[in-house]
């Protein structure tokens, strides 16, 4: 059987489930002891790229993602590319806690290495972890999936303008402020 996506070189769906069935079994036997997480990754906007720069184009991308993934993501983590721009890891001994530190090391990698690029990846990301957020593959994967597409919702809520030196989109202050809406408290009532 083929492991391997061809085009990224990450392990593919198949890998990924197997993986995730063993990673389960493994920290259920162990119990508490022994933690783990998964994480769902969607490029933003991938089909406008395809349809603007070209499929070739949409390949170096979905490339791109994976040599990403693999460079910022720790030997023992298992990164597969489970759908056509969709992206699931698997991340053995990685707690809640430590999710939201690597959730925040991607995206100042991927900042940085938006800078060099001609088109610019955006990720929206979602984790979940075991036993917290669930205690079976099927309920992992969906609040992993519902927690990244919140995290598309957020970022398609951010107001972005297009910047003239780089013909990127940029999200500022002064642009975010704008749809901040402020909500009185509730008063506490002694």
């Amino acid at each position: 059987m083929a492991y391997r996506d061809p085009l990224t070189g990450l392990w593919n769906r198949r890998y990924f489930e197997e993986r995730l069935n063993e990673e389960l079994s493994r920290s259920t036997r162990a119990g508490l002891s022994r933690r783990f997480s998964v994480m769902v990754l969607d490029l933003n906007d991938f089909k406008a790229t395809n349809d603007r720069h070209g499929h070739l184009v949409g390949d170096t991308v979905l490339r791109d993602v994976g040599e990403f993934l693999v460079t910022h993501l720790r030997q023992h983590d298992v990164a597969c590319r489970t759908g056509g721009d969709e992206f699931s890891v698997l991340l053995p001994d990685l707690s809640a806690d430590d999710c939201g530190h690597l959730i925040a090391r991607l995206r100042r990698g991927l900042e940085t290495a938006n800078a060099a690029r001609r088109i610019p990846i955006a990720l929206s990301l979602g984790t979940a972890s075991w036993p917290e957020a669930g205690d079976t593959v099927d309920v992992l994967m969906s609040r992993a999936d519902e927690a990244m597409y919140a995290d598309k919702h957020r970022q398609h809520r951010t107001p972005r303008k297009v910047s003239t030196a780089t013909g990127r989109r940029e999200v500022t202050r002064r642009t975010a402020a704008r749809r901040v809406r402020v909500r009185p408290r509730a008063q506490a009532h002694a």
